[in-house]
């Protein structure tokens, strides 16, 4: 009895030894099927995000949007400037070949700032672009104060219809607030990154009042409050983009809207001509609303398909500025309405391409600098669109990439070059 006791337990201990082999065997079975069942969840995961890629990448996007408006920027400056160029015995091509090497220069910019890492720009680039900035335009500033006590011009600063805008000699000159805009956008963004803890708070405003509120002062002595206002747009959007709350931001935005409105009261004058100009151009169609009217002249003769390159009649005199501020009102007349809505329409992809740049971007710098960008291009091509088909009073805005003019050309290609380097941090 006691042996077959001591059997049947030896066997049952086996019997359980083999048990619970088998359960670890079956254990380890289970467990390698969940880790391999794991992996390849992790692979199709993997797969799913490079589905999501596919599909032209933003900067080729914004490149591509960039190229079509610069080269027909060149075609129409040549088209718009060849009478004016003729009349002031010039070749017919002079001013678009200055725009052809403007555009080059400004390529070069563009190449070397989009290989210039973000962190440079925002550690090393930025803090002197402002302070460039708000140098030049301080001497463009000087030059008015002394010009208004009677005392001597400065040797390079020049004046044009009562504006003192540019710096240079007649042969190269160059237009400090188009610098100045992202040298502001570039400063805002490194201010907001360093300090984001405080955005909301009165003590961050303070900087941000005080450098934009110098610039825009020394940029409305200049008499161009169009660009005032941009700077001032600009600081609005990248403030409320980088969290600011909305009553602050409103507080702004209307002291602002106050601000304008009381300039243009006070020292009024063409601005007040051109304002009543806008709401009844025929009644001043040989003062404020001649550009106006002339301008829609030119959209109205070029229909659907237009005149034909080279074949407007509005550039013959007839439309003060039409390489520079009226020059889609040009582009209407010869390339008709379907060439209109190609700007548009380049536009509007450039816009698209920045803000997703600017939602990929793993920084907050990256994201700021490259909604700033966005705006100012945007804003500034939306106003100039709307100033030649008459939905906004005159003003002396160029069209991006489009109009004749280097300094705005090059820094906008320069830009361009920036927004490529937030996308390559991306």
């Amino acid at each position: 009895m006691s042996q077959r006791t001591s059997g049947s337990r030896t066997t049952g201990s086996r019997t359980s030894g083999s048990r619970t082999s088998g359960s670890r065997t079956s254990g380890s079975r289970t467990s390698s099927r969940t880790r391999s069942g794991a992996s390849s969840g992790r692979k199709l995961r993997a797969v799913e995000v490079e589905v999501v890629q596919v599909g032209p990448k933003p900067e080729h996007l914004l490149l591509g949007a960039t190229g079509l408006l610069c080269l027909l920027g060149i075609v129409m400056v040549y088209s718009a400037s060849s009478v004016a160029s003729v009349q002031k015995d010039n070749p017919n091509w002079s001013t678009g070949v200055r725009q052809l090497v403007w555009m080059v220069l400004g390529l070069a910019l563009g190449v070397v700032a989009s290989r210039i890492p973000l962190t440079f720009w925002r550690d090393r680039i930025a803090p002197v672009m402002i302070l460039v900035a708000l140098g030049l335009q301080a001497i463009l500033a000087l030059d008015i104060a002394l010009g208004a006590v009677g005392g001597p011009h400065l040797p390079f600063a020049l004046t044009k219809n009562g504006a003192t805008r540019w710096l240079g000699t007649e042969a190269f000159q160059v237009q400090p607030s188009d610098f100045a805009k992202l040298a502001l956008i570039l400063w805002l963004a490194r201010l907001l990154d360093k300090r984001s803890r405080e955005i909301g708070s009165r003590e961050l405003l303070h900087p941000i009042f005080a450098v934009t509120g110098a610039l825009a002062l020394m940029v409305l002595l200049g008499d161009d409050l169009g660009t005032t206002l941009l700077l001032g747009v600009i600081v609005i959007v990248m403030l409320f983009l980088a969290g600011a709350p909305l009553r602050q931001v409103g507080g702004i935005a209307a002291a602002a809207a106050s601000a304008a409105a009381l300039v243009i009261l006070v020292f009024g004058g063409f601005r007040v001509q051109r304002i009543a100009a806008y709401f009844n151009p025929s009644g001043h169609e040989t003062t404020g609303g001649y550009q106006l009217l002339q301008s829609q002249i030119g959209f109205a003769s070029g229909g659907l398909f237009g005149s034909g390159p080279g074949n407007s009649r509005a550039k013959w005199g007839y439309l003060p500025e039409a390489d520079t501020d009226f020059i889609l009102a040009i582009i209407g007349e010869e390339l008709g309405l379907l060439g209109s809505l190609l700007v548009l329409g380049a536009f509007v992809v450039f816009m698209f391409a920045g803000i997703r740049i600017a939602l990929r971007s793993r920084s907050q710098f990256g994201r700021l600098v490259a909604i700033g960008i966005t705006t100012w291009i945007g804003v500034q091509a939306m106003i100039n669109i709307m100033v030649t088909v008459g939905a906004l009073p005159t003003k002396g805005i160029t069209l991006p990439f489009v109009s004749y003019g280097g300094s705005s050309l090059m820094m906008c290609m320069l830009s361009v070059g920036v927004m490529v380097s937030v996308a390559r941090d991306s």
